[in-house]
């Protein structure tokens, strides 16, 4: 009976100050005479609302996130989530609420990178290597034309002003040795003529009336790049002299597809015509032998798939020997620097003129590759086709 009459009288307290408030049934796990007691004391009544299961996606619309980033917690006892951080985490907003969104499992960074690496071990040993594999930088060359073909493939490797036909200068002396392969017998005699002395530098220094052999000839215009050797072979052509033999020079230049290919001379050295005549004094202008950078590197594929230009284009010395009553004895010895390196070079041919500038086609067989290098007007012919090489053989 006390406790009932201490609740009539709060009641009626309550309803006289004018503090009256819309209540709303609620269960609690206090009872009425604890209740009492804690309101008599000036003591916070907290109460629960009954617990009940909330599903998750009605918990993510109630706060406003996307249901693909909730899921329902093992609490399902405790009410709704009722704010949200800007980050998406819950907001507790009493000490009896909890989110029902919880964020994202963090990546475990080790596990990732082990995964990676077990994905890596999935590819082929070389796959991986040509990966981890540094880009090599591309070779600093300055030149008028550069061209590098993988020869195992045909693969253009390096390619710069490759097409525009060039002075080639005693690189025409590969097309001079095929087209006396072709027509000439090795073992032929052939006598130097009285004017070879008359032929510019540079030159062997044979003779006019030394008896040489075509195979002899050969040698020293390869290896010395003796222009007074390549005259002399020209002037042995057994089908029209010098001029059958430019002929058959251009027209196997033809034949092979270097169509950018003009030959004037058998040597590479420019050739200088008269054109008229002012007053007493003659007009004259120099043609040179030209051809583009890819059919330098065709001329050459060509050249080294004959046996002894092949071998003669990797000597560093020889001697000439005169078949006359009188021998006479022609030491020789080849200015390619490239055969003094350590080197896998399978044939090269240099060039020089005013006008060409320093010229280079060298040829590098390694195990399992063959590369041509073509260097037209440059500085240092025998650098640049090294570096060239070198890249080439590193690139991918």
């Amino acid at each position: 009976m006390f406790v009932r009459g201490v609740v009539l009288f709060l009641g009626i307290l309550l309803v006289s100050s004018g503090a009256c408030f819309a209540l709303e049934p609620v269960q609690t796990g206090i009872s009425v005479t604890d209740l009492v007691i804690q309101v008599s004391q000036g003591k916070a009544v907290v109460v629960v609302p009954e617990a009940r299961a909330v599903p998750a996606t009605q918990a993510a619309k109630q706060a406003n996130i996307p249901s693909g980033n909730t899921r329902t917690t093992s609490r399902p006892s405790l009410p709704p989530v009722v704010g949200m951080s800007p980050d998406g985490q819950g907001v507790r907003v009493s000490s009896f609420t909890q989110s029902t969104s919880l964020p994202r499992k963090p990546v475990n960074a080790t596990l990732a990178r082990e995964r990676v690496t077990a994905a890596a071990r999935t590819l082929s040993p070389k796959a991986v290597a040509a990966s981890a594999k540094p880009k090599p930088k591309f070779p600093l060359v300055k030149a008028k034309a550069v061209y590098c073909v993988d020869c195992s493939s045909n693969k253009v490797v390096l390619s710069e002003n490759s097409s525009e036909p060039l002075p080639i200068a005693s690189i025409t002396k590969l097309l001079t040795a095929m087209t006396a392969l072709d027509e000439m017998k090795l073992d032929k005699i052939v006598t130097v003529p009285a004017d070879i002395r008359e032929v510019p530098r540079h030159r062997v220094g044979i003779r006019p009336g030394d008896l040489l052999t075509v195979r002899d000839l050969l040698h020293g215009m390869l290896i010395e790049s003796g222009n007074d050797c390549a005259e002399a072979l020209a002037r042995a052509y057994p089908r029209g002299g010098r001029e059958g033999f430019l002929a058959a020079m251009n027209r196997k230049a033809s034949k092979i597809g270097a169509r950018t290919a003009v030959l004037y001379t058998p040597s590479g050295l420019d050739e200088e015509l008269t054109i008229g005549r002012k007053g007493n004094r003659g007009l004259t202008t120099r043609k040179y032998n030209q051809a583009s950078a890819q059919d330098v590197a065709l001329i050459a594929r060509h050249a080294f798939r004959y046996p002894l230009i092949r071998e003669i284009a990797t000597m560093k010395t020889y001697t000439m020997q005169t078949r006359n009553s009188v021998p006479r004895s022609y030491p020789l010895a080849t200015n390619d620097k490239l055969l003094s390196r350590n080197l896998p070079v399978a044939g090269a041919k240099t060039g020089f003129t005013n006008l060409a500038g320093k010229c280079i086609v060298a040829l590098f067989r390694d195990e399992d590759k063959e590369h041509m290098v073509v260097v037209l007007n440059t500085e240092k012919h025998f650098k640049a086709a090294e570096r060239i090489y070198r890249w080439a053989s590193k690139a991918l």
